[in-house]
């Protein structure tokens, strides 16, 4: 987490402009050198790059988050307000990745014919061409301009996590249906797999008691590792959306340049996304001790 912080704070300092520079502008619509110099002195923005760092820092540990450049209010009142809607956002993401890969990919691997075979793949690879923001704007034409069947903007019932959800989720779902195919298979051909047909189990049986099973683990890490991910996506659905989650408050600050919300909301979707990869290790740890080798 500490080489998460120093790189953002890196990033952002290497970045042109800074808060003062967009509060002035947002605040009188003009830039002025005096003007500048005023905020960058009223926010300590004129200290040593090194001293903000360790100021923020020092924050994160004693757990002062500090407050927002933009708004002037607490950050960890407002990282408070938004982390419901990000895991709401991210949960619905990766049950949508989780439900359609899984099925997905076990359809593919558990027949032989191409009518069911190739679209699942053929989906797959277009899903993985198409990047997420162009995702939510076809959503978005689609669903809401042209069928007028889902709004687009805010949070207004169930209605308004679908499209969301789905931008977060199909390009996982994708990588998760690809993985399960190929573990399936795998297992299938294993010759443990072999003994059971040989000993008249059914296929229902032979799947469910003996392949999955010997699946489960590493598709166990991968599952984490979509949940993780589906954390990190919600910043690109939520910025197309106007989902008032953290990936739109990180947004915000990134425009502001402000460092204390934009630290904030970096380090919780990491610490997130790590916690669920973790969670998942251990999870497939406990199911096969092969699994702490990472496929």
């Amino acid at each position: 987490m500490l080489v998460v912080s120093l790189l953002t704070f890196g990033l952002l300092s290497l970045a042109a402009g800074d808060a003062a520079t967009a509060i002035v502008f947002a605040r009188d619509g003009v830039v002025t050198a005096e003007a500048v110099a005023r905020v960058r002195a009223e926010l300590g923005l004129d200290l040593p790059a090194p001293v903000r760092y360790l100021h923020g820092l020092g924050g994160l540990v004693t757990g002062e988050l500090g407050a927002s450049a933009r708004t002037g209010q607490d950050v960890a009142g407002e990282v408070a307000a938004r982390l419901g809607p990000t895991v709401t956002l991210a949960t619905a993401g990766a049950v949508v990745a989780v439900l359609l890969g899984l099925t997905a990919g076990g359809a593919a691997a558990l027949t032989r014919r191409r009518v069911v075979r190739l679209p699942i793949r053929l989906g797959s690879l277009a899903l993985l061409s198409v990047p997420a923001f162009a995702l939510a704007q076809l959503g978005v034409l689609l669903f809401a301009l042209q069928w007028r069947l889902l709004p687009t903007q805010g949070i207004a019932g169930w209605p308004s996590l679908v499209l969301p959800a789905a931008v977060i989720g199909l390009p996982l779902a994708a990588v998760l249906a690809q993985v399960t195919e190929a573990r399936l298979r795998s297992t299938l051909r294993e010759p443990f797999v072999t003994t059971a047909r040989a000993r008249g189990l059914s296929p229902a049986r032979v799947l469910l008691a003996t392949a999955l099973p010997n699946a489960a683990a590493p598709l166990l890490v991968v599952v984490g590792d979509v949940v993780g991910t589906a954390l990190a996506a919600t910043l690109v659905a939520e910025t197309a959306f106007g989902w008032p989650g953290l990936g739109d408050y990180l947004v915000r600050a990134l425009q502001f340049r402000d460092w204390y919300p934009l630290q904030a909301a970096v380090l919780l979707i990491a610490v997130g996304a790590v916690s669920a990869r973790g969670l998942a290790g251990s999870l497939a740890a406990l199911v096969d001790a092969r699994a702490g080798v990472r496929t």
